[in-house]
Order: C-alpha cells, then structure tokens, then sequence
C-alpha cells in the first residue's frame, strides 16, 4: 500500500527537549537523562519523517551527543550543531512545547 502522506522534517533540539538537562561536557552529555516520551514521539515519526537533531552544541560534543542519542535508541536520519533557518517542523524548548509536540498526529 503506498503512503500519500507528505513526509516532513522535523529539526529536534535535545538539551531540554530529548534530555532533561543541559550539556556542558562530554561527561554531562554521556549522563543525560532522556524524556522517554519525546524518545517515543521522535521513534514514531522517523518510521516515516525524516529527523534532523539540531542542536547549539559544540563540535567537540558531538562524538559524545552521537553516542548518547545511540544508547538511547533515538532515530534519527542526521545530526547538525549550524543553526540553520528551520525546514520542514522545527521543535526546540524554545519553540514548541513537549506537551505540544507530543500532541502531534503521526498519521
């Protein structure tokens, strides 16, 4: 059965949106502790959307962010730290709320 629906991309922050905290370090980043719902939602719309994870970290953190976001078995199809003007969905703290976001059809 083919899909009709457009597939969107959604540009997901993670400090304060995938994980509780901000990170500062390589260690802070390793220990973060997930929003499992966000983890979820974010599962959910990669079987058909595309995931960007967007963040302001710094480049000596994304090592440590890439294995964090594969520990916690977060999809995603790429990973950028240029703030870039958004495509597609954007969601960050600053911009969408959780409860918003998780409020979102996947269908």
């Amino acid at each position: 059965m083919k899909d009709d629906r457009k597939h969107r991309t959604w540009l997901v922050d993670i400090d304060g949106t995938l994980c509780t905290n901000k990170c500062y370090t390589s260690e802070e980043c390793l220990k973060a502790e997930p929003i499992w719902n966000m983890v979820d939602k974010i599962n959910n719309l990669a079987v058909a959307d595309n995931i960007i994870i967007y963040t302001a970290r710094r480049d000596d953190l994304i090592p440590a962010t890439l294995q964090w976001l594969r520990k916690n078995g977060i999809s995603f199809h790429a990973i950028s730290n240029n703030k870039i003007p958004a495509i597609g969905k954007y969601v960050d703290d600053h911009a969408m709320s959780i409860e918003d976001f998780l409020n979102v059809k996947t269908e």
